[in-house]
C-alpha cells in the first residue's frame, strides 16, 4: 500500500480527548471517511497496541479479523477497534465489533467519501442477492440510510477527506463506577443474576428462570459463573445449549478461569465430581435423561432463537431450566420469544421466575455509541405499541412499498422490522440490508394510523433456463437464492419446478393485536394476487415445522409440498415446503407435487423422516389436500377389519395399510373422527416402524399392549368414519376379486 501523509496532530488530538471518555464510562464513536488509501492511512495513525481491526487490509502487528470471524469479538475487549468497511460493510460485523469497545474507547469506522458510498458496489453483497443478480444490482437504499443516521448524530468525531478536521465532542455527563461489586462478577447486575440462578438450581423443579437482557450486559459471562458455584457446590452436572456452539463461548471461558479447570477433547468440563457440556438443542430432545443421570440444570442461551415448540420439548424433558436470551442483539433477535413461548411456559410451569440484565458491563449506562449503533442497525426496533380495536377497523389495504420510502420514515421502518424481528426465530442486522436493497425482493404493508399490523417480504424465485434446471436437478448446482424451486427438484425429484416462475413469502408477522383477525390472510391473498398478475406460476413458502404454522399456511390455501429429512440445529425442527398455483400450469404442478409428497410419505417415513414427531406428520398430512384412497383386494379389505375389530397381527397387513393408511390421513372424516394423538400413534407404528416399547413411552401409554390396542382402536374409527353403507358404493374399499386390485 502507499504511503499517504496523515495529519501528525490526530492521534495526540485523540489521545488527548479519551481521557474525559474514560471519566464517564462512555465511548466515542469515530467516522474515518475518504478514498480507501487516505482513510486506511489517517485509521492506522489513530490505532495503538489496544486495538482490534475488522475487516480487510489490517496492518501488520495489529490483532485482526475478517467480517465473517467478527463474532469471535464477543470474547474480549480492546480500547480502540477500527471496521473496515471502504470495500464492503457487513451490518452483523459492526454490532460484534462495537461490542468489543471497553468505556473510555472508541469504535473507528472506515467508509468511503459518504456521498459516494452508496452508489460504490458492495462485494459483500454478492452472497446476499439471488442468482442471476450480481454484487452491483444490489441497491443503494439501505447506506443511504445508514449516511443519513450518521450525518444527525451527535458524539460523532467524523474524520473526512479534504474537510476541515473539527475538534472531538466530548462526553455529556459524569458517570462514577459502582463499588463493592462482589468478584469476578463486573456489575452489581451481574452477581444478582448469579443468585438468581443458583435459586433455580438449588430449588425445587418445574420453576424455571427467565433471564432476559440487551447486548453487553454480561449474561453469558453470568451463566458460566453460575455453573462454576453449581459444580463446585457439588449441587450436579450442569448442561448448556444455544442455536450455535460459539455463542456461549464466554460460558465456557468464565467457567474455567473460575475453577482452574481444562475442557476435555469432548468440550466436556469436569470440576469435582460433575461435569459440564453443551450439546445442540436436537441431541438434547432425542436423548431425554433418565432419572438416574439426569443434570441438575439446563442452561439455554439465546433462547428467543429457538422456535417455541424447541423450547417446550426441553423443558419438558429437563425439570430445572434456565432461558436466557438477547432481546435487542446483532446476534439474531426474535421478541417471538415474549410472545408466543412464554405464555406457554407459564402454562407447564409451577411458577416462572424472570430477571432483567440491565447494566451494561464494557461501559455506562447511556452510551453514545451504542445509542449510534442501535439507531444504525435497527437493533432497538419494536412493533408499535397496543393498538385499539377501532385502529384496526380502520386499517388501510394491504400494499407493496416502496423501499426507499420505507427507509426514509423511521417510525415505520422500525414497526416494519420490528414485527419480522418478533415473528422470526433468527434475524440479523443483515437481515434488513438484505430486504431493502435486495433485486428481486419486495417489501409489504398493512397499516393503520397507529402503526403497521402486518409485515412482510416476498421473493421472485425460479424461472432459470433449462440448463441449469437440469443441472440443479442433477445436484450439480445449488444457486444463490430460489429456495422452493431448487428444493423441489433436488430434494423432492421434481425436475421441472427451477424453470417454474413463482415468488416465495420470506416472511410475515402479524402485530399481536391483530391476531385471529384474518389480517395475514388478507395480505397473503393481496400477495398472491398481485403475483397471479404479474405472471407467476406459484407462490410458495418454507419454515420450520410447527402445528400454528402449519394450519396458518393451509387456511392460506396452500398446500404440503415437501418436508426435509434434516433437523435444523438451530431451530430444532425440519423445514416444510407448502404452495398454490396461480396459473393453470402452476395449479398443475402444484396438485402433483402435493400427490407425490403423500405417496411417498410411507417410504420417508421409514427412513430420512423416522426421527419426525409422528404429530408433526399427522398434521401435515391434515393440511394436506384429501388424496385419492387407494384400490384394495378383498383379502386387503379382510385384512383391515380383521386388524381393527379381531386380533389379526399388525404386521400381517403392514403393506396394504401403509399403502392406505397415508392418503387415509388426508380425509375430513377421519381427521374430525380420530384424535390427533392416536393418528400419530399409527404413523409411528405403521409408517415409521418404531419400536413398540418407544411409542408406549413416547405416547404415556402403559406398555406394548397398549400400543397395540390404541393402534387397532384408531384403525377402527378411520374405517367407520371412511365406510358407507353398501359395498357398492364403498370408497375405501373395492369390491375386486380376492387376490386383484382394481
Amino acid at each position: 500500500m502507499p504511503a499517504h501523509p496523515t495529519d501528525p496532530t490526530l492521534r495526540h488530538t485523540l489521545d488527548a480527548t479519551l481521557p474525559a471518555w474514560q471519566r464517564t464510562g462512555h465511548r466515542l464513536a469515530v467516522l474515518v471517511s475518504g478514498t480507501r488509501d487516505w482513510a486506511i492511512a489517517h485509521a492506522q495513525s489513530l490505532i495503538d497496541d489496544d486495538s482490534l481491526w475488522v475487516g480487510p487490509d489490517g496492518p501488520t502487528g495489529v490483532p485482526s479479523l475478517g467480517f465473517r470471524r467478527a463474532g469471535e469479538a464477543l470474547g474480549g475487549e480492546n480500547g480502540r477497534v477500527v471496521v473496515n468497511a471502504l470495500s464492503g460493510f457487513d451490518p452483523d460485523a459492526l454490532g460484534a465489533a462495537a461490542g468489543r469497545v471497553r468505556g473510555g474507547g472508541c469504535l473507528i469506522l472506515l467508509t468511503p467519501p459518504l456521498a459516494d458510498w452508496p452508489w460504490q458496489t458492495d462485494p459483500d453483497m454478492a452472497r446476499l442477492v439471488p442468482y442471476p443478480y450480481q454484487a452491483g444490482d444490489a441497491g443503494p437504499i439501505y447506506r443511504e440510510r445508514l449516511v443519513r443516521c450518521l450525518g444527525e448524530a451527535t458524539h460523532l468525531w467524523h474524520i473526512a477527506q479534504d474537510q476541515p478536521i473539527a475538534a472531538p465532542p466530548q462526553p455529556d455527563s459524569t458517570w462514577t463506577a459502582s463499588t463493592g461489586t462482589p468478584t469476578p462478577c463486573r456489575t452489581d447486575d451481574q452477581a444478582r443474576t448469579i443468585d438468581r440462578i443458583l435459586a433455580a438450581a438449588r430449588g425445587r423443579p418445574r420453576r424455571p428462570l427467565v433471564l432476559r437482557s440487551h447486548r453487553g450486559r454480561g449474561k453469558t459471562s453470568a451463566l458460566g459463573l453460575a455453573a462454576a458455584r453449581v459444580l463446585e457446590e457439588g449441587l450436579g452436572d450442569v448442561l448448556v445449549t444455544a442455536p450455535r456452539r460459539e455463542a456461549v463461548t464466554p460460558l465456557f471461558d468464565r467457567l474455567r478461569e473460575t475453577t482452574g479447570s481444562t475442557t476435555d477433547k469432548d468440550g466436556t468440563v469436569r470440576v469435582g465430581d460433575h461435569q459440564l457440556r453443551f450439546l445442540p438443542p436436537d441431541v438434547l430432545i432425542e436423548q431425554r435423561p433418565q432419572k438416574n443421570h439426569e443434570a441438575r440444570l439446563l442452561l439455554i442461551d439465546e433462547a428467543a432463537a429457538l422456535p417455541s415448540a424447541v423450547l417446550e420439548a426441553l423443558f419438558a424433558a429437563y425439570p430445572r431450566c434456565v432461558f436466557a436470551t438477547t432481546e435487542h442483539g446483532y446476534e439474531g433477535s426474535g421478541r417471538g420469544f415474549t410472545l408466543r413461548f412464554l405464555p406457554r411456559l407459564e402454562a407447564m410451569a409451577v411458577s416462572v421466575h424472570h430477571h432483567w440484565l440491565t447494566t451494561p458491563i464494557r461501559w455506562a449506562p447511556g452510551d453514545p455509541l451504542e445509542r449510534l449503533v442501535d439507531r444504525l442497525l435497527l437493533l432497538d426496533a419494536d412493533p408499535a405499541g397496543s393498538l385499539a380495536s377501532r385502529a384496526l377497523q380502520t386499517a388501510h389495504p394491504p400494499q407493496r412499498l416502496d423501499p426507499r420510502d420505507l427507509a426514509a420514515d423511521e417510525r415505520r421502518l422500525g414497526e416494519w422490522f420490528g414485527l419480522l424481528v418478533s415473528a422470526h426465530y433468527r434475524t440479523t442486522p443483515q437481515d434488513l440490508r438484505q430486504l431493502l436493497d435486495g433485486p428481486a425482493s419486495q417489501l409489504w404493508t398493512t397499516q393503520t394510523e397507529a402503526g403497521v399490523i402486518v409485515a412482510a417480504a416476498t421473493q421472485d424465485e425460479g424461472n432459470l433456463p433449462a440448463d441449469l434446471a437440469e443441472a440443479v436437478f442433477h445436484g450439480e448446482r445449488r444457486l444463490r437464492g430460489h429456495l422452493l424451486p431448487q428444493t423441489l427438484a433436488a430434494h423432492a425429484g421434481l425436475p421441472d419446478w427451477p424453470g417454474r416462475r413463482g415468488r416465495r413469502i420470506q416472511r410475515i408477522a402479524v402485530h399481536p393485536t391483530a391476531r385471529r383477525q384474518r389480517a395475514g390472510k388478507k395480505m397473503v391473498r393481496a400477495i398472491a394476487a398481485t403475483a397471479r398478475s404479474e405472471g407467476q406460476d406459484f407462490l410458495g413458502v418454507s419454515f420450520g415445522m410447527e402445528d400454528e404454522l402449519i394450519a396458518f399456511w393451509a387456511a392460506c390455501g396452500m398446500q404440503v409440498l415437501h418436508l426435509g429429512q434434516h433437523r435444523d440445529h438451530a431451530s430444532g425442527s425440519e423445514a416444510v415446503v407448502m404452495a398454490m398455483g396461480l396459473t393453470a400450469e402452476g395449479t398443475a404442478a402444484v396438485e402433483h407435487a402435493a400427490g407425490s409428497f403423500v405417496r411417498q410419505l410411507a417410504a420417508r417415513a421409514a427412513g430420512p423422516l423416522r426421527h419426525v414427531d409422528p404429530e408433526r406428520l399427522a398434521a401435515l398430512l391434515a393440511a394436506s389436500q384429501p388424496h385419492p384412497l387407494p384400490s384394495l383386494t378383498t383379502v386387503e379389505r379382510h385384512q383391515l377389519m380383521a386388524c381393527a375389530r379381531h386380533r389379526h397381527h399388525l404386521d400381517a397387513a403392514l403393506e396394504p395399510l401403509r399403502r392406505w393408511l397415508t392418503p387415509a390421513l388426508t380425509q375430513a372424516a377421519a381427521i374430525e373422527a380420530v384424535p390427533l394423538g392416536r393418528r400419530a400413534l399409527l404413523i409411528g407404528r405403521m409408517l415409521q416402524l418404531q419400536d413398540e416399547t418407544r411409542l408406549a413411552q413416547w405416547f404415556e401409554l402403559t406398555g406394548r399392549r397398549a400400543v397395540e390396542t390404541t393402534c387397532r382402536l384408531a384403525l377402527a374409527e378411520m374405517l367407520a368414519a371412511l365406510d358407507t353403507p353398501g359395498e357398492a358404493a364403498n370408497p375405501v374399499f373395492t369390491n375386486g376379486q380376492q387376490g386383484s386390485r382394481t
